[in-house]
Formats: C-alpha cells, sequence, structure tokens
C-alpha cells in the first residue's frame, strides 16, 4: 500500500517565517492541498536575542532579530511540521548548540551540521553551510567567542561532514543544502538561468558555480530529489541515472592550503570593476561575496549573456524556452521509485587480488561499495521569500505506506546513528586538515569515495537497534524543546537591531519593489529598523542544550564540541 505526502519546499528563509507560514497556508486553501512537512533550504537565521546577531555573519545593516524568536518562546507555533539546513547567514552560537541537530521551536526542527531523519515513509538527508575551499578540510576548530574569521568559517562545509554523509548505504529520498550541486547548472536549462542571471556566467565558465562536495554527495548517494537556494534563482534540473556528475572523487576537492587561499585572493584581484545594481538593500549573490563583513553588499561583474562557456551546450536553447514562467508554487508531480533495495553490500570488486590466508579478500569484501541504487536526481533550486519570486512549492511524493492513518512525525534513522558513532571517534577539532581514518578504503564502484568497511557499520547498528530501537523498528523524535537563552520583550518588532545596523538600514526588503534589477525586486520600502539597545544578557558563549546532552547519552558518545562552550 502507498499513498502520497505533498512536501512544500522553500529556498532562503532570513527570519521571514511568518510571511513563508501565511503564503503556504494561502496556497493549501487555492489549490486544495494539505501540506505534510515543510522543507527550508537554508538561511533560516533562529535569531532569539542580540548575541545571535552578533554570531550571524553577514554586514550589520541586515542584523535584524525577525520574527523567529515568537516561535522560540511559543507566542507562536508553526502550523506545519517544519525542516531546515543551515546557510552561511545564521546565528552560528544557536546552530553549534544543536551540531548533532534538534528543535529550535515546537514543530521546527534542525538537521545539524549533517544528518538524516524519516517522516512518514521518506527519508531525507541534510548537510548545512556552504563550500570554502579554504575552509573545506578543517576541523571543527572554531570555539566561543564567535568574532572575526570563526564567525563566517563556521558557516562553511567541512570534509568530516561530507565524510559521515558518503558512509549512507541505503538510498535516500531527499537531500537538502543550501549551495548547489558543483556543474548541476548543465542539466538544466543553462541558458534560462543566465538570461535570468548573466552575472553567473564567469562562475560557471571557471566551473565554480557551486559545492564540489555536494556534486560528490549527489554522485555517491542519488537521491530522487535534491533541494537547494543560496542564489536567489529558481532552477531545475535532472541528472539521469546514467550519467555522471563529479568523477572526481574525494581527491578531486581542493583541501585547505594556503595555495588556495591565495587563489581565491588573485580571483577577487583580478576581478572586473564592480558595477552598480539597482537594489543596494538586497545581499547579492556571487561566489566570492557569501561572507563580506565591511557593511556593503559586493556588486557582481558585468553581465556576459553571450560569453562561451566550457562547458557541453545546455540542454535547451533561448529560442526554445516558453515565454511563460511559473507560478510560485507551481505542483510537481512525481512518483520516484522509493521501493528499490540496495545491492548486496558485500559485491567484491573485479579488480581485487587474490589471496592465500584470506585476510586480503575480507579487506576487499568490506571496502566494496554496497552501491546505491542508480536512479535519476532531480534537483530543484528556490528563492528567497519576497514577493513576485518563487520562492515556494509543493512536491508530491508517493510512499509505502506502513501505518496507514498515521498522522506523519519525525523518526531517527538507525543507519545514520550508526554512522555517527562509527565516525565519532575521527571527529577533527582543530584547523589541521581532516584525515580519512586508517580503515578507509576507496570504493571500487564510485569512484574516489572513501568508505569504512561495511562490517564495522553493521557493528554500530546492530548496537543502534539494540540499544537505541530497541522497541521496534521504529523511533519518533522525542518533542524534547526547552528554550535556554533570553529573548526580546513579546512586540519587539521584527525591525529591531538593538543598535547592532546603522542608521536609516532597511529590513530585508519586505515593501513593495519596483521590479527593477536583475530579477531581484525593487528598492524596499519596508519599516525602519528600530534601534532600542539590548537590555538583556549578552554572553558571548552557546547556552547549554539538554538536546544535544540527551543525544550524546543516547548514542553513548562525547559532547565534543558545546562542552568547550564556557571557554
Amino acid at each position: 500500500m502507498h499513498r502520497k505526502l505533498t512536501i512544500a519546499v522553500e529556498g532562503c528563509c532570513h527570519g521571514q517565517l511568518d510571511d513563508i507560514y501565511r503564503h503556504l497556508l494561502q496556497q493549501q486553501q487555492r489549490l486544495r492541498k494539505t501540506v505534510d512537512l515543510l522543507v527550508i533550504c537554508g538561511d533560516f537565521q533562529a535569531v532569539r536575542n542580540v548575541t545571535d546577531l552578533e554570531t550571524m555573519s553577514c554586514p550589520n545593516k541586515y542584523k535584524q532579530v525577525g520574527g523567529f524568536y515568537r516561535y522560540y518562546t511559543g507566542e507562536r507555533k508553526a502550523p506545519i511540521p517544519t525542516v531546515f539546513v543551515g546557510g552561511n547567514h545564521e546565528a552560528s552560537n544557536h546552530m553549534r548548540e544543536l551540531y548533532y541537530g534538534g528543535w529550535v521551536a515546537p514543530n521546527i526542527y534542525y538537521m545539524g551540521a549533517s544528518g538524516v531523519v524519516k517522516f512518514g515513509g521518506l527519508r531525507i538527508g541534510g548537510i548545512t553551510g556552504i563550500f570554502k575551499d579554504y575552509d573545506y578540510a578543517k576541523g571543527h576548530c572554531e570555539t566561543p567567542p564567535f568574532r572575526g574569521p570563526g564567525r563566517a568559517s563556521m558557516h562553511h562545509v567541512r570534509s568530516y561532514e561530507a565524510f559521515k554523509m558518503l558512509q549512507i548505504r541505503k538510498p535516500l529520498d531527499i537531500v537538502v543544502s543550501h549551495d548547489w550541486p558543483l556543474f548541476i547548472e548543465r542539466y538544466g536549462n543553462t541558458a534560462e538561468l543566465l538570461r535570468r542571471k548573466p552575472f553567473f556566467a564567469d562562475e560557471i565558465n571557471r566551473g565554480d558555480l557551486g559545492s564540489p562536495a555536494n556534486a560528490m554527495l549527489l554522485e555517491r548517494l542519488r537521491p530522487a530529489w535534491w533541494f537547494s537556494a543560496h542564489m536567489h534563482v529558481r532552477f531545475e534540473a535532472e541528472v539521469a541515472s546514467h550519467e555522471s556528475i563529479f568523477a572526481e572523487g574525494w581527491n578531486g576537492i581542493p583541501p585547505y592550503s594556503s595555495q588556495s587561499s591565495e587563489r581565491m585572493q588573485d580571483s577577487v584581484a583580478g576581478a572586473e570593476a564592480p558595477v552598480a545594481v539597482a537594489n543596494q538593500d538586497e545581499i547579492v549573490m556571487s561566489a566570492l561575496s557569501d561572507d563580506e563583513e565591511d557593511g556593503s553588499p559586493v556588486c557582481e561583474p558585468p553581465s556576459r549573456p553571450r560569453l562561451a562557456l566550457n562547458l557541453p551546450p545546455p540542454k535547451h536553447s533561448v529560442a526554445e524556452e516558453a515565454s511563460a514562467e511559473p507560478d510560485a508554487c507551481e505542483v510537481a508531480q512525481a512518483e520516484p521509485d522509493l521501493t528499490s533495495e540496495p545491492a548486496d553490500a558485500t559485491a567484491v570488486a573485479a579488480s581485487a587480488e587474490p589471496s592465500n590466508d584470506g585476510v586480503r579478500e575480507q579487506e576487499v569484501l568490506e571496502a566494496a561499495d554496497p552501491k546505491i541504487p542508480g536512479r535519476p536526481t532531480r534537483f530543484l533550486a528556490l528563492d528567497k521569500c519576497l514577493p513576485r519570486r518563487q520562492f515556494l512549492e509543493f512536491i508530491d511524493i508517493e510512499v509505502p505506506d506502513s501505518a496507514p492513518g498515521e498522522l506523519p512525525q519525525l523518526e531517527y534513522d538507525d543507519e545514520w546513528l550508526a554512522i555517527l558513532r562509527l565516525c565519532h571517534p575521527h571527529m577533527p577539532l582543530s584547523e589541521l586538515p581532516f584525515s580519512l581514518p586508517a580503515e578507509a578504503r576507496m570504493s571500487n564502484v564510485t569512484p574516489g569515495i572513501p568508505l569504512l568497511p561495511g562490517a564495522m557499520l553493521a557493528r554500530e547498528l546492530d548496537w543502534v537497534r539494540s540499544n537505541v530501537f530497541s522497541g521496534g523498528d521504529r523511533m519518533f523524535i522525542p518533542p524534547n524543546f526547552m528554550p535556554m537563552a533570553p529573548t526580546p520583550p513579546s512586540g519587539t518588532p521584527d525591525s529591531a537591531s538593538f543598535g547592532l545596523a546603522g542608521q536609516g538600514a532597511n529590513i530585508w526588503n519586505r515593501g513593495r519593489g519596483r521590479g527593477r534589477g536583475n530579477g531581484r525586486g525593487g528598492h524596499a520600502q519596508g519599516h525602519r529598523q528600530s534601534e532600542a539597545e539590548w537590555v538583556g544578557p549578552r554572553p558571548h558563549v552557546i547556552y547549554p542544550n539538554p538536546q544535544t546532552d540527551e543525544l550524546c547519552k543516547l548514542l553513548g558518545i562525547e559532547d565534543k564540541l558545546t562542552q568547550r562552550r564556557y571557554k
């Protein structure tokens, strides 16, 4: 027996929860559909107080409290179960409190630095942050107070998180990230993308529009759906089951080095002179400007719509494009095959060398890739929550109905909990590059993918099933949210900046725009920011969070990150 789940996907949140939920409920009524789950693709901005604002990596002019704190205090409740990953504009300390994931408010769940959860028969994976080659190989080295470079680097994806995700053996139905997988633009309507965002041309030509880590994960995991945001444009693509999006593997991703930092600096220095953009109150998306802290937006290089790209021609030409743009909440019907079983985990690579004592044979058996079933991946990126933007869509997915009539709830994923235990001893906590565990072997099926032996994962999976899932094959994530941080008084306006933003700065363009400038909307006409000073406590540490403590105790692992909260 099967049933359909309706998933609402939203791009960048930027603290506009009230607007997102209001628009979602309106679309439910218009389309006569009931949404089961809302997925938000980053820049969530779970800001509770001024300390959270101070640790957020963005120019001060954009630092406003937003409306999230009302959900944190219980003044409001999310009308629909909501999950999200982090982007590059987050409250660093709040996200660090919930490194393994957890409730940021009732009915709103953060998936952690990386994670997998279940919901109504769906397996949903997520990875937080954006890719920067000069931070990728580092460990989680940042400690409170989160200031200077550490405030931005906390939002940069680490190789350790990608390594954990690569250990997944069973198929995922959805993967959520903030930035796009590298080269994904080749598998959709590239011409239309450049028409709407012409300044992407240089990045596409250089081959750095997107994350190579995400491309590697897409190549390995091949989920039915991949959702992203970050670039503030709607874009869809499809990677067929026989196509390879990233064939270089683990060693194809640049490690941390002084050379990579210098290369990025040289790229900035050699860029063409910036030009003015229509809306000076919106953060402009560019691969080189994601973490600017100088208080002013960075402008893009001049448009090059006729630039010859060093990549295969797009699947669609400008002449083939449809004249009408799809509705912001256009319903995409999909019925991916979610019943496929993974291939035999003990498949032996044909290139294995014989061994008389059987030791080499066993080593190959354990290192072999339990190949994820080959299937196409549909990619969807959405815009930020602003008027006349394509920031929300409904996706219908058919799933096996193991519990007819039961209301879907978030559940722990047994394989992911086993991976957390398996990888925990190798968690890096310094700036030194993450080193692959000695037991890791490169995959024989997916080129260049490091895998820990299947037998090691099987032992941890047995432990999880015996000690965590002892009551059955399902375990719901407990609703154990507890507010720990001080919040503004009830009635504090969303635009409150507590003196952090400069006089006259506008909020996130909530007013009606004039519609000028590369599809980014017009000038903001919203309310001015409040400059009232924060009167509550201002600790420059992360708050203790019992959710993290309880999960670590459940898994029998040490909380290596947040134990440093008082340093």
